[in-house]
């Protein structure tokens, strides 16, 4: 028998219980995952918090310095919205997944999911009317909201720091 044969007659002939075992696409199977976070995450969560203060707090002095009065309001009304929507970004995740987790259930409730998306109509609407008052630089409500990706930076430069120090 050629071998090319061989391996023909071998594919057709059914292995017995492995095609019980093997998942079909789209399957779901339950995993069990232990996220309790470690000191160093924890940590790291404190060291986001702290870095947008201060970088919201440096831009609204450049702001003020560079830009004025305007841009100065608009950069620490971006920042406080920046914080609330780290905030509500966290709780709305963290009801999704636990309400998943804990039904086992691959949909979530309708409410829980839509508050995850109407963060977005909230900050834009407030931003907006803030804008639209004519008080607020609509600049600096921008860089106040990407206050946190100034503090994700700094983090990102703090563990790569450690990363080359302990090396």
């Amino acid at each position: 028998m050629l071998r090319s044969q061989m391996n023909q007659k071998e594919q057709l002939v059914p292995t017995e219980g492995l095609e019980r075992e093997r998942p079909q696409y789209g399957a779901v199977r339950e995993v069990e995952i232990n996220a309790v976070p470690t000191s160093d995450m924890v940590a790291s969560e404190g060291r986001f918090r702290r870095n947008t203060y201060i970088v919201a707090v440096l831009l609204i002095v450049g702001g003020l310095i560079f830009s004025g009065w305007r841009m100065a309001l608009g950069v620490a009304l971006g920042g406080a919205l920046s914080l609330f929507n780290e905030r509500w970004l966290r709780s709305s995740v963290g009801a999704i997944l636990g309400t998943a987790a804990a039904a086992h259930e691959r949909r979530v409730p309708r409410w829980t999911a839509t508050k995850f998306i109407l963060r977005y109509f909230v900050i834009a609407i407030i931003a907006g009317a803030a804008v639209w008052s004519g008080y607020f630089n609509l600049l600096g409500v921008g860089l106040g909201l990407a206050s946190f990706v100034g503090a994700v930076m700094v983090e990102a430069g703090y563990q790569s720091y450690l990363t080359f120090k302990n090396q």
